[in-house]
């Protein structure tokens, strides 16, 4: 027997998942598994530009974008632009993705969809954990995936949360965040954005203990909306901007990526081509990349 609480099916899903767990329902648990893994891998990015493009496009390969989504796009946005080069950020599942896959022996991980891989046995991810005892210590590859997350945190200067709304039901997550947050020596001066729809007052309670009030970041934002971020309004430069604006007092014009609506994927890529140029030239935007 489930409980109420499992059988609503308007309840949180991981608190569903979590309460299943805890009956030690092995084959209801593998059903729900598969369930899950066959609905996310049928999810695929539309050959148009999209958010995730932007996304991917924003950042240079000295950052990094950290997801707990299952689903696939943000793979197949980064697949479809790696032909420009190194150029990309790192990608981090901290909950596994459908697309990704591990060979723990030669800790080793892979795009599913590119496979078969020379020399490795790729295995999917695990995707489900109970939410009242995530071990992210249990899986290698989320493990790493953690590790990693935390060392990037504790030594950001500009972060952009987005559609994350740390909920306090995931105690281990907000605790690691938390941790590496307050071990960044630059957190008085870094920029976090926060991205959300909710209420501000929300927003700024679902993340006061991270304290990110006047005082100890006068710089909190909450675009509310990702095409007002500073990483649209200032794609691949947003770090740079951002540190013109406060400790040089010469903010940066906004050179923003053109409307979705109006671009198609071949117009996206000549718009980024001379952007990408001009980082290899090793200066911004005019002014000399330190």
């Amino acid at each position: 027997m489930l409980s109420a609480r499992a059988d609503n099916p308007r309840g949180n899903f991981e608190a569903i998942y979590s309460e299943i767990h805890r009956t030690g329902n092995s084959n209801v648990l593998n059903e729900l598994n598969s369930i899950i893994r066959d609905y996310f891998s049928k999810i695929t990015i539309p050959d148009v530009p999209t958010l995730y493009d932007y996304l991917v496009l924003s950042m240079r390969s000295k950052d990094v974008i950290i997801t707990f989504n299952w689903d696939p796009l943000l793979p197949q946005a980064y697949k479809r632009w790696r032909h420009l080069g190194a150029i990309l950020p790192e990608l981090f599942f901290l909950h596994g993705n459908v697309e990704i896959g591990i060979d723990i022996d030669k800790r080793a991980s892979g795009f599913l969809s590119d496979g078969p891989y020379p020399g490795l046995t790729l295995v999917p991810t695990k995707l489900l954990y109970p939410i009242d005892q995530k071990d992210y210590n249990e899986d290698p590859f989320v493990s790493e995936s953690w590790r990693r997350t935390t060392n990037y945190l504790s030594d950001a200067y500009n972060i952009t949360i987005f559609g994350y709304s740390a909920p306090t039901t995931d105690v281990e997550a907000r605790a690691l965040l938390l941790k590496a947050w307050e071990d960044n020596p630059s957190r008085e001066s870094a920029y976090i954005d926060i991205v959300d729809i909710r209420d501000p007052s929300e927003v700024e309670k679902a993340w006061a203990d991270f304290d990110l009030g006047p005082g100890r970041n006068p710089r909190v934002g909450a675009s509310r909306e990702f095409l007002r971020s500073d990483l649209i309004r200032h794609p691949r430069r947003s770090c740079e901007a951002f540190a013109f604006a406060t400790l040089q007092q010469d903010p940066w014009r906004a050179d923003p990526f053109p409307p979705l609506e109006t671009i198609s994927l071949a117009q996206l890529e000549a718009w980024i081509t001379p952007v990408i140029e001009e980082e290899h030239s090793g200066r911004l935007s005019g002014k000399p990349l330190h």
